[in-house]
């Protein structure tokens, strides 16, 4: 039971970024998902006009034909503290999505995307004493490998040509895997491993416009009402909270030929996750805000190859030892057109860096990014 206990209290606090090896993947995890590779490289500012990121349903109007769209996003993490550095690779496919059109006006499209990403390990060595008089050198390893994901079922009418509408229900589910295991270097001494498992459910609703004042301008505005998320072992409610309350405005400019300028800003309410866990951990609100322009390259073979540029500063869920963690983006993308132009795979490649008040302790990665968007 005390083992049970410590890996319950993994699974359920923000340790230190010493313990867990990283300063993004605090509490519940890293928020992951939510833009397509066509919104990461211009820095997540055409997240409330994309049909493609699922942020705002009202911008399915904008889907057009039939189609499927999915995303690989490798992340390829440094981290220095305390003296020591430690290089890790996380694998994450962030984002599937369909949309499809029932009439002239109305678009349905469902989506997943990774809600919070929580994948890490960490081990420690040490001497064990026994009552025998005997010791033993172990390695002693904590790791947790699971994601909240947010499934959504969008839809979006058109009010006008220039004007559309849009609500979505969410269904967020999910789990944390956790597993501890110490092992002895004597080998008279038994291996020792358990593991427990931690089950997430929730909803909410979004509702959203997107509005197109003038053929040159777009702009996109969506909320995230929340709802009830629980967190179960087994059969066995553990605790309950609110999904965070979401709140987003963007907007892009086209008005200069050959260039396409971009603008997004969003708050989040990871404060409302607080009731979820033990008391030690603390998710904290914060705004999450994007830049981004997209130059129109010479064409080649009759295709135009779109280059984006991308910047990005946002505040991550979770604190380390009561200490905000900041995440600044750099982006670089490229579009390129398949079938005639009716599919389309994007690429892009961000910088991010994390940084928090705590002393010798950086975190830098390299995330790539290829989303393929095919349509019949």
């Amino acid at each position: 039971m005390r083992t049970l206990r410590t890996l319950v209290l993994c699974a359920t606090v923000a340790s230190s970024a010493a313990a867990q090896g990283t300063l993004s993947t605090q509490g519940f995890g890293y928020p992951a998902g939510g833009l397509s590779t066509h919104a990461e490289a211009l820095g997540g500012s055409i997240a409330e006009n994309d049909p493609l990121s699922p942020m705002n349903p009202a911008a399915l109007a904008t889907w057009g034909r039939p189609g499927f769209y999915f995303q690989y996003d490798p992340e390829f993490r440094h981290v220095q503290a305390n003296g020591t550095s430690d290089n890790t690779t996380t694998a994450r496919f962030p984002l599937l999505a369909g949309a499809l059109n029932v009439g002239p006006r109305v678009t349905v499209g469902i989506s997943s995307t990774t809600f919070l990403d929580r994948t890490w390990q960490t081990s420690s060595t040490g001497y064990a004493h026994f009552a025998t008089g005997d010791s033993s050198l172990y390695n002693e390893s904590f790791s947790t490998d699971g994601a909240i994901n947010d499934v959504r079922l969008a839809g979006s009418f058109l009010v006008l040509p220039s004007l559309s509408v849009g609500i979505a229900g969410h269904v967020l589910t999910g789990q944390n895997r956790l597993l501890i295991s110490r092992t002895f270097a004597d080998t008279n001494f038994a291996v020792f491993s358990q593991g427990s498992t931690l089950s997430y459910t929730g909803h909410s609703f979004t509702g959203g416009v997107d509005w197109r004042p003038m053929p040159t301008l777009y702009v996109g505005v969506s909320g995230d009402a929340g709802g009830t998320m629980r967190a179960y072992r087994n059969d066995t409610t553990l605790s309950s909270a609110r999904v965070p309350k979401r709140f987003g405005v963007g907007t892009v400019f086209g008005g200069v030929s050959g260039l396409s300028l971009s603008a997004n800003a969003e708050w989040h309410g990871w404060s409302a996750l607080n009731g979820l866990a033990e008391s030690e951990i603390k998710a904290v609100d914060g705004w999450d805000w994007g830049l981004g322009a997209e130059v129109r390259a010479p064409s080649l073979f009759g295709q135009e190859f779109p280059l984006r540029l991308g910047y990005r500063h946002r505040i991550l869920p979770f604190e380390v030892n009561t200490i905000g963690v900041h995440e600044t983006d750099y982006s670089l993308g490229l579009g390129v057109p398949v079938s005639r132009g009716r599919s389309r795979v994007d690429f892009s490649v961000t910088r991010a860096n994390r940084s928090a008040n705590v002393p010798d302790v950086s975190e830098h990665a390299w995330i790539l990014s290829a989303g393929f968007f095919l349509r019949p």
